[in-house]
C-alpha cells in the first residue's frame, strides 16, 4: 500500500486511529469509568422517559416533559461537569474546536442577541433551555463513542416500541371505538398524537425514530424493527400532519442517497431507480400533503399569516434580532388580525413562527440565521463526507450506519421544521440536540486524555460529599410528598386515569431511586471537591427545575377553582405559582382577574393573595401584577384589556359606594374615583384594541361604557366598528361571526332607545 494510501485510510477512520495509538499505563479511576457509564445510561433513559411520558394532572400535559428535560439535562450535565473536572482536562482540545466551532458560534451569538433584549424575565426560562440544549450537543459531541451511541439508540428504539404501539391503539380506537381507555382519548378528535401532547410533535418523532431504528435494524438485522417502521408509516398518516408527510418522504430519499453513494456499492448499479423511487414518494408525499389543505385551509391560513408578521419582525431588526425565547413577547405586535378568529383565543396562544428558519432570522437577525444555516450545512456535510471515505471499511460498518441513521433524522426534522414547531418543545428538542451532538462525535477522532489513578479524599472533600449525600435525601423526600399532595387531588373514577396513576407513581420511584443511587454513588468515589462542588450544585438545580412543575400544577388548580367560583382558594394556587415561577407572567396575569373580580377593598396583608412586605386591597394588587406584566410582555394582547376589566370594577364599586354615601363629601369621594377610573377603562379598552382588533369582549365593554354614560350614538358606533370587521381583514367567514355575534343585539336595542329619548 503506498503512503498516499495509509494517510488517507487513517483520515478515513478516526475511531481507528484513535485506538491505534499507544495507551497510558495509568490506572483508570473508578469514578470516571462510572460516571462515563452513568452519562451513557442516563442520556438513553432521558430520551425514553421524555418521549413516553405524560401526565394531565397539571395545566399544560406537556410539562412533565419539560420537567424531566430539566432536571435530567441539569443532572447529566452537572455528572458531566464534574467528570471532567475530576479528570483535569479540557473536553474542548484544539483539534476538536474546528469542528465545535459552529456549535460555539451559534450560542455565542444568540447570548449576545439575548443580552441586548429588554424584556429578559419573560424570555429567561426559554434562553435557559436554550443553553441547556447547547450544553448536551457538546456533551454528546465530547463524551459519548459509538458504542455509547449504540447504547442511547436502543434507548430510542424502545421508546419508538412504546409511542408507535400507543399511536397503533389510537387508530384502532377511532374504527372501534373503547379500544383506547385513557382520560385523553380523543383530544385532536380523529388524529392521533400517541404519549405526546400533539399529533404535530408525534409524527416529527416517527419521523427521526424511524430513522434509528432504520440503522439499528441495518447494525442488528432484528426483523420486528421492520414491522415497528411499518407501523409507525401507518401511524404517521393518521396525525394528519401534512409537513410532517413531506418531511418523512424526503428523509427517506436522503437515508436512501446516502446509503446509495456512500455505503454500498452495488446500490449504484440501480442508481436511476433508486432516485425515480425516491422522487416518486416525494411526490406523492406532496400530493397527499396538498389534498389534506385544501380540505383543511385554515391551517395554511394560519402559517403564512404567521410567517408574513415574523417577516415583519425580521424587518424591524435585521442584523440582531431578539435573542431565544423574544418570538412570544414581541409576535403579539405585529400578528395579523386573521388569527385571532382561526385559533378562536385572544391570548398569546402562538408563541413560535411556525417555521424555524424563519424564527432563528426573528431571534439572531441575518447573522444569527447564516450562522444556523452554517452550523446545520456544516454537520451535514460532515457526516456525508465521513460516510464517503469511509463507506467501505468493514471495521467501521457499525459506526457508519449509526451516522447515516442519525444524519438522516437530523435532516429529517431540519425539513419538517420548516413548517413545525417541534423543535422547540422538549419531545423534539431533546433529539434535535443530541443529534448534532452524535454527528460530531462519530466523525471526529477522540483525542488521548490522560487517565488518572484512585486518591483519597480531603476534609473538604468528606464534607461535600456528605452535603451531596443530603441534599439526595432531601430532594427525594420532598419530591415524593410533593407528588403526592399534587396527584392527591386528581379523582381516579376510570380505569385509564388509575392505570395512569399507577405509572405515575412508578416512574417518579424509578427516577428518584435510580437518580440517588447514581449520584450517591457517583459522590462516593469522586475525590475532588471541586467535582463534588459541581454534583451539589446539579442536584440543587434540579430541584428548582422540579419547582416548575409543582408551580404548573397550583396554576392548573387555580384556574379549576375559577371555573367552580371559588375565586379565595384560587388566589392561594395562583401565588403559590408566582413563588415557584417567579418567570412565567400568565400566573400573575390570572391573579391579577381574579382579584379584578373579587375586588375586596379591604386593607389586609395576605401572603395567599401576593402580598409580600405590606398590607393592600385586591385593586393595588391587581395592579401591581399588570404593572409586573406591562414591564415583562408589554405586547400581550389581553393586557389591556384586562387593566380595563379592572379599572371598570373599581368605577362600579365607586359608583355603588357613591350611593350608599353618607355625607356629601363621602359621596363627591367615591363619584370623583368612580369617573377617573371609568376614563382609565376607556383608555385601556381603546388601546387594547391596537393589540387585538378582534376580541368582542373588549367592544362589550366600550359599548357598555357609552350605555352608562348616556351616548347612545357612541354605543352604536362601538358595535358597526365591531360588525365591519378590523382592518385588512376581507375573509367573509371571518366577518359573519361578527355580523351574527348574539351578544350586541340588546346593546343595540338599548342604544336606540337611548336615542329616540333624546329625540323626543
Amino acid at each position: 500500500m503506498s503512503a498516499k494510501r495509509i494517510k488517507k485510510t487513517t483520515l478515513s477512520t478516526p475511531r481507528a486511529a484513535a485506538s491505534a495509538r499507544p495507551k497510558k499505563t495509568a490506572a483508570k479511576n473508578t469514578f470516571e469509568r462510572f460516571a462515563h457509564t452513568a452519562l451513557t445510561h442516563g442520556t438513553g433513559m432521558l430520551t425514553l422517559l421524555v418521549s413516553v411520558c405524560f401526565f394531565t394532572a397539571t395545566y399544560d400535559s406537556a410539562q412533565v416533559k419539560l420537567t424531566l428535560l430539566h432536571m435530567g439535562g441539569v443532572l447529566l450535565l452537572a455528572l458531566w461537569a464534574a467528570l471532567n473536572i475530576a479528570r483535569k482536562t479540557n473536553p474542548f482540545t484544539r483539534k476538536r474546536l474546528l469542528f465545535l466551532l459552529p456549535v460555539f458560534a451559534y450560542l455565542g451569538w444568540n447570548t449576545l442577541a439575548f443580552l441586548f433584549f429588554p424584556y429578559k424575565m419573560e424570555a429567561a426560562e426559554e434562553f435557559a433551555r436554550f443553553w441547556l440544549y447547547g450544553g448536551l450537543t457538546l456533551m454528546a459531541a465530547t463524551e459519548f463513542s459509538v458504542s455509547d451511541v449504540r447504547t442511547i439508540v436502543k434507548y430510542i428504539v424502545a421508546a419508538a416500541w412504546v409511542s408507535v404501539l400507543y399511536g397503533a391503539v389510537q387508530v384502532l380506537d377511532g374504527f372501534f371505538p373503547g379500544i383506547d381507555f385513557m382520560p385523553w382519548r380523543g383530544f385532536f378528535t380523529k388524529r392521533i398524537f400517541s404519549t405526546h401532547a400533539n399529533p404535530n410533535f408525534y409524527a416529527d418523532f416517527v419521523i427521526f425514530s424511524s430513522c434509528a431504528v432504520a440503522a439499528h435494524y441495518l447494525v442488528t438485522r432484528k426483523k420486528n424493527l421492520l414491522a415497528l417502521l411499518g407501523i409507525g408509516a401507518v401511524t404517521l398518516f393518521f396525525t394528519e400532519s401534512k409537513g410532517a408527510w413531506v418531511a418523512y418522504a424526503a428523509t427517506a430519499a436522503c437515508g436512501a442517497a446516502l446509503y446509495t453513494n456512500c455505503l454500498a456499492k452495488a446500490a449504484k448499479k440501480h442508481l436511476k431507480k433508486i432516485n425515480f423511487a425516491a422522487a416518486a414518494l416525494v411526490l406523492t408525499a406532496c400530493i397527499l400533503a396538498g389534498g389534506f389543505a385544501l380540505k383543511r385551509f385554515q391551517s395554511v391560513s394560519f402559517r403564512t399569516y404567521t410567517w408574513l408578521s415574523a417577516f415583519e419582525m425580521v424587518q424591524d431588526a435585521p442584523v440582531l434580532g431578539t435573542g431565544p425565547g423574544s418570538f412570544k413577547i414581541i409576535y403579539s405586535a405585529y400578528r395579523r388580525p386573521q388569527i385571532f378568529y382561526i385559533e378562536n383565543a385572544h391570548n398569546t396562544e402562538t408563541q413560535h413562527a411556525e417555521n424555524e428558519f424563519l424564527e432563528q432570522w426573528t431571534a439572531g437577525g441575518t447573522v444569527g440565521l447564516a450562522i444556523f444555516l452554517w452550523l446545520a450545512v456544516f454537520l451535514l456535510v460532515l457526516a456525508a463526507k465521513n460516510l464517503k471515505r469511509s463507506g467501505q471499511l468493514t471495521t467501521l460498518r457499525e459506526r457508519n450506519l449509526y451516522l447515516l441513521g442519525i444524519t438522516s433524522a437530523f435532516f429529517g426534522m431540519l425539513a419538517h421544521a420548516g413548517v413545525d414547531i417541534s423543535v422547540h418543545f422538549a419531545s423534539s428538542g431533546l433529539f434535535f440536540a443530541l443529534f448534532m451532538g452524535f454527528i460530531i462525535a462519530l466523525c471526529l477522532p477522540r483525542p488521548e486524555t490522560e487517565t488518572f489513578a484512585d486518591g483519597r479524599a480531603n476534609s473538604a472533600a468528606l464534607i461535600l460529599r456528605g452535603i451531596v449525600w443530603a441534599e439526595l435525601a432531601a430532594a427525594a423526600y420532598f419530591i415524593c410528598t410533593q407528588f403526592y399532595e399534587i396527584v392527591s387531588v386528581v379523582g381516579i373514577t376510570a380505569a385509564g386515569q388509575f392505570i395512569l396513576m399507577a405509572c405515575a407513581w412508578l416512574t417518579l420511584a424509578a427516577c428518584v431511586l435510580g437518580v440517588c443511587l447514581a449520584y450517591a454513588r457517583a459522590a462516593r468515589l469522586c475525590t475532588s471537591a471541586a467535582a463534588l462542588t459541581a454534583l451539589a450544585l446539579g442536584v440543587a438545580l434540579a430541584y428548582g427545575a422540579w419547582g416548575f412543575f409543582r408551580a404548573n400544577h397550583y396554576y392548573s388548580l387555580g384556574v379549576s377553582l375559577i371555573n367552580v367560583r371559588n375565586a379565595d382558594g384560587a388566589l392561594a394556587y395562583f401565588s403559590k405559582a408566582v413563588r415557584l415561577n417567579p418567570f412565567q407572567t400568565e400566573y400573575r396575569q390570572f391573579r391579577a382577574n381574579t382579584l379584578a373580580g373579587t375586588l375586596d377593598l379591604t386593607r389586609t396583608f395576605s401572603a395567599a393573595r401576593g402580598d409580600e412586605k405590606e398590607a393592600s386591597t385586591d385593586y393595588e394588587r391587581a395592579l401591581r401584577d399588570l404593572n409586573t406584566v406591562a414591564a415583562r410582555t408589554p405586547n400581550h394582547p389581553l393586557l389591556h384589556h384586562n387593566f380595563g376589566q379592572l379599572y371598570f370594577a373599581m368605577a362600579m364599586r365607586r359608583s355603588q359606594d357613591a350611593s350608599l354615601a353618607k355625607s356629601p363629601a363621602e359621596y363627591e369621594m367615591f363619584r370623583a374615583d368612580a369617573v377617573k377610573n371609568m376614563e382609565l377603562a376607556k383608555k385601556a379598552f381603546q388601546r387594547a384594541l391596537a393589540a387585538d382588533p378582534v376580541n368582542p369582549d373588549t367592544y362589550f365593554y366600550l359599548t357598555q361604557i357609552a350605555l352608562l354614560e348616556r351616548d347612545g350614538q357612541t354605543a352604536l358606533d362601538w358595535i358597526s366598528r365591531y360588525r365591519q370587521g378590523p382592518a385588512g381583514v376581507k375573509e367573509e367567514e371571518f366577518l359573519k361571526k361578527n355580523r351574527e355575534n348574539p351578544v350586541f343585539w340588546p346593546l343595540e336595542q338599548q342604544a336606540n332607545a337611548l336615542i329616540s329619548r333624546r329625540r323626543k
